[in-house]
């Protein structure tokens, strides 16, 4: 008898193999050979069998609801079958069997061993000024044959957050094209693209010819754009060098020199507001965002687009303070890279981690023409778990 399927498309290399299993309050108590082990609940289990019944056997979702299994169910006995998979009979007769290494990948509270990475993404690498010359830059053509360069390209993105693309042609349809291999692109306000040329009647800074300190984009909507793509047409004048920052870097110099204003932008709720004459966006939250383990997730600065803060004194001076840090920390030459960009270079980046700005310009020495858009940062998450999945299932 072989291992049975899993509940989903992916694939479960055995790398550790399933010794025991027990019924422990109506759950099932599981051991691995070194030595780690979970209590799973017996609803997780039974929701998830494989059978196809359970699950279904196209679209490997689930075609039992849980309103329909007995809210009472219990493991009436648990045992590890010869072939190394988990066998259950529950308490209203029936049996389901799981692949060991699900079991292993989705453990609950896995215990008696070191903590296992659930999540197959790059681990993030933050960095500072000294990045300048090492920024991943991939021949873009290259990238748009697909392979090897646009699976690298999106580790780029994951792991650095920042990547430039060289070599494409400096022509209005390649930001339509090319970010769209990462995923659908998002539209905004501005449009499903937008130029970034000086304006006379410009509705937001990027649109004049001003220097703009580090920032990120749209920071006023409840769900800010994931990835920025900024595709150089044309930059012939005077100035308009790009700058950029890892706010992820910035933040956990805060954390470090200034834990109390470290907790102020983590904690403390800010609004940010848009300004233009015919839409109105504002959201609020803390400046900083931090997932269940603490680590920072997302920065929402933007300089030009605070509303005034409505909580109390105090935090209020803490919020300006983390600020102003932040504000100083960013000038250092060690915190920034400044690079320029020419025609048909695409400067790609993560809005909600890296901060970018520019050197002012003079339009009248010349043209600078950027032609910029949006996609959201999990299409990118989806396309490297889909590369992984790929490996695993090499290695079955």
């Amino acid at each position: 008898m072989a291992l049975p399927e899993t509940p989903d498309f992916e694939s479960y290399p055995v790398h550790q193999r399933l010794v025991s299993a027990a019924v422990e309050r109506g759950g099932v108590r599981l051991h691995w050979a070194d030595g780690g082990h979970c209590l799973y609940h017996p609803l997780t289990l039974r929701e998830h069998a494989p059978d196809p019944e359970t699950t279904h056997p196209v679209t490997r979702e689930q075609s039992l609801m849980l309103i329909d299994i007995p809210a009472g169910l219990e493991a009436a006995s648990a045992d590890v079958d010869g072939e190394g998979a988990l066998q259950v009979r529950w308490s209203t007769g029936e049996d389901s069997r799981f692949h060991p290494g699900w079991l292993r990948a989705h453990a609950p509270d896995l215990m008696g061993v070191p903590e296992e990475d659930r999540d197959p993404l790059p681990a993030r690498v933050t960095w500072a000024g000294g990045f300048a010359n090492q920024i991943p830059r991939l021949h873009g053509p290259d990238v748009v044959a697909g392979g090897p360069a646009r699976e690298a390209w999106a580790e780029a993105l994951q792991v650095w957050g920042v990547a430039i693309l060289e070599g494409l042609d400096a022509t209005p349809e390649v930001v339509e094209t090319v970010p769209a291999l990462l995923g659908p692109i998002r539209e905004t306000n501005f449009g499903k693209f937008f130029d970034v040329i000086s304006k006379p009647d410009a509705d937001s800074n990027a649109y004049t010819s001003m220097a703009l300190p580090l920032h990120v984009d749209l920071a006023t909507r409840e769900s800010m754009p994931g990835l920025q793509f900024l595709h150089c047409m044309s930059n012939e004048a005077d100035g308009g060098d790009s700058i950029l920052s890892d706010g992820f870097y910035l933040a956990e110099c805060l954390r470090a020199e200034e834990p109390e204003l470290f907790e102020a932008l983590t904690t403390v709720q800010v609004t940010a507001a848009s300004k233009a004459k015919s839409t109105d966006y504002r959201w609020t939250t803390p400046i900083i965002g931090t997932d269940e383990t603490g680590a920072v997730s997302e920065i929402r600065w933007n300089p030009w687009l605070r509303a005034p803060m409505k909580a109390s004194f105090d935090d209020v001076d803490k919020v300006y303070r983390g600020l102003r840090f932040l504000f100083e920390l960013s000038e250092r030459p060690e915190s920034r890279v400044v690079t320029r960009l020419g025609a048909g270079d695409m400067l790609s980046f993560d809005n909600r981690r890296v901060l970018h700005g520019r050197t002012g310009y003079d339009p009248s020495t010349g043209e600078r023409r950027l032609r910029g858009c949006y996609v959201d940062r999990e299409h990118l998450t989806s396309s490297l778990r889909i590369a992984e999945r790929r490996k695993r299932a090499a290695l079955v």
